[in-house]
């Protein structure tokens, strides 16, 4: 210890420890195989000494654009869709496992029975159509997290409707849809024995309503989800009971719908993008400092039915033949000057051009719509044989290693 130093032994050894460890960091660093884009985007392109571009619309870089559709469930949603407009069919399916009654359900007069529903504005079609929702009994086993577009046509329900609401649909508001009293006193008998997955609920449809309403769904607020409400008359007096422990989903199909030149990413049905650029002119041992996106919408293949969200959802694909999105995306944004074109950029599309010029992989990227779980539209995109101006654009900032 020098005179007049203040450091201990303990002091030291921190010092050395952090020091090592900094060694340690620069080694590993400075020992990395592939250029790494991490903190690049920081550093403004009129800072970079040397960098060069590559343009895809510029450059004459190859490029593919195609769609598919995304078969999932939809038990995350927070709107439920009834009905038939514009090609599509929707429909909805709810149960409640318990509906607590103690020794109700064995007797007693059951007076109503029906499943309040919230309307939502989002609509298809005539808001102001009449509508006749069918209740169909549900007789085979389902859950929100399984059933999909695919299972649907195995799904056993009854041919005749055991309750049917047709009326007109407030635009706001709530409709009850009735329920016939044996079933519900079926439900309320397999509550008080235990046997709660028999009570396998409705699934609530529109054929040929011309119109599709969409209403909240469990996931909503508490004074807006769906309910089963049953009123019995017992020696007692008059009793309300509440269903409990609910499941919900809705589904929807429609002809899978091709346009030249165009991806079509539908929300609700599922279909999504993909999108391919080749950038091998960007020399292999090159850093990405930025990366940009640029996509042009088609307006007029384009709907506005639900909240018509402007924005998709940008993700790396990690496997072209499952079509694996990376854990992290990105929301496009529209062009303050140009209205009709969409703009991506940051660190997971910088990330992901790195990894195609370190010659890793290149899958190309995914395109989401956005709500696609809740809302029915569809956004269409120039896809690569469009005009050059409209096609998708890559636009990529980076330097070469000395």
């Amino acid at each position: 210890m020098i005179p007049g130093d203040t450091m201990n032994n303990k002091d030291y050894l921190h010092v050395r420890i952090f020091t090592a460890i900094a060694a340690m960091l620069l080694l590993l660093t400075a020992c990395r195989n592939d250029p790494d884009p991490t903190g690049i985007d920081l550093i403004p392109d009129s800072d970079l000494i040397g960098a060069a571009r590559f343009d895809s619309q510029s450059d004459s870089a190859s490029m593919r654009t195609s769609q598919y559709a995304h078969v999932a469930p939809h038990g995350s949603s927070t709107l439920l869709s009834i009905g038939e407009a514009d090609a599509y069919n929707a429909r909805a399916l709810l149960r409640w496992l318990l509906i607590p009654g103690d020794t109700v359900a064995y007797g007693g007069r059951i007076i109503s029975a029906f499943i309040r529903l919230h309307t939502v504005p989002y609509h298809v079609g005539d808001i102001s159509a009449v509508m006749r929702i069918e209740a169909r009994e549900i007789m085979s086993f389902w859950n929100s997290f399984t059933i999909t577009t695919d299972s649907l046509p195995g799904l056993e329900r009854s041919t005749v409707p055991v309750g049917v609401y047709e009326q007109d649909l407030p635009e706001s508001g709530s409709i009850d849809i009735p329920l016939d009293s044996v079933l519900i006193r079926t439900w309320l008998v397999n509550s008080i024995e235990g046997r709660y997955t028999e009570n396998r609920g409705v699934l609530l449809e529109a054929p040929g309503s011309a119109a599709i309403r969409a209403f909240h769904s469990l996931d909503a607020t508490a004074g807006e989800r769906p309910a089963l409400i049953v009123v019995m008359e017992t020696s007692g007096g008059i009793d309300t009971i509440r269903g409990e422990s609910a499941d919900d989903t809705w589904l929807v199909t429609r002809p899978e719908e091709q346009a030249s030149g165009r991806i079509i990413l539908h929300s609700g049905v599922s279909v999504r993008g993909r999108l391919f650029f080749d950038v091998s002119a960007i020399p292999a041992a090159s850093i990405v400092n930025h990366a940009e996106l640029r996509l042009t919408k088609d307006t007029e293949l384009s709907t506005r039915y639900y909240r018509a969200a402007d924005s998709v959802l940008v993700y790396e694909n990690l496997d072209s033949t499952q079509q694996t999105p990376s854990s992290s995306g990105l929301i496009t944004r529209t062009d303050s000057e140009q209205p009709a074109v969409l703009i991506t950029e940051g660190a997971a599309l910088t990330r992901a051009v790195q990894n195609w010029v370190n010659r890793k992989w290149n899958h190309g990227l995914i395109l989401l719509p956005m709500n696609e779980n809740t809302d029915l539209d569809r956004l269409a995109i120039f896809g690569a044989d469009s005009d050059a101006e409209k096609r998708p654009r890559l636009i990529v900032t980076y330097t070469t290693q000395p």
